[in-house]
């Protein structure tokens, strides 16, 4: 009789456990969603204690930190999603990739963006940013092939004038640098 009671008890525990993390994610999600990124943040960070790695709360959580301008803890928390298994590495790499460029630091983003890009080579925005960072690194023929493979993917962007011109504007462009 005592082990069936011990036995209800830890289901009856472990029922209020799912029931409470799920009702912390729901908390969390909503500040999130509410445009509160410190709140998130902080319901995000206890989410992933209490329930281990998720690659979908690192996501928002490196999106909230990316809101309060802390890019670092951004990457981060896109890099630690990155390693949970069945993660979107595309989405990850990207969003860091979108906190390194904030950061000026394009090398690192260019590196985001190749790993996206790696990750799932349709993924069109990824090709888009890293050309738009491969301008600011000045590997213009690069670049062009990135506009060029993001217009493959996305021929009817709205965008696609001025991806166009920029184009022209790089087949201009001095070559490459060593």
């Amino acid at each position: 009789m005592s082990r069936k009671i011990i036995i209800i008890s830890a289901l009856l525990f472990l029922i209020g456990t799912c029931c409470f993390a799920s009702d912390l994610y729901d908390r969390a999600f909503a500040a999130y969603k509410n445009n509160r990124p410190k709140e998130a943040q902080t319901l995000f960070l206890q989410v992933l204690e209490q329930e281990g790695p998720d690659a979908s709360v690192y996501n928002y959580l490196g999106v909230a930190y990316y809101q309060t301008g802390d890019f670092e803890k951004s990457i981060n928390a896109f890099e630690k999603g990155s390693t949970v298994p069945f993660a979107n590495r595309a989405l990850l790499y990207f969003n860091a990739g979108n906190s390194a460029f904030a950061l000026n630091d394009f090398a690192r983003a260019e590196k985001f963006y190749t790993s996206s890009i790696a990750a799932d080579d349709r993924y069109s925005s990824s090709y888009l940013n890293r050309a738009n960072t491969r301008v600011k690194l000045e590997k213009y023929k690069d670049a062009f092939s990135d506009y060029d493979a993001y217009l493959k993917l996305e021929p009817e962007t709205t965008q696609k004038d001025s991806i166009e011109a920029m184009m022209k504007l790089l087949e201009k462009k001095e070559p490459e640098k060593k």
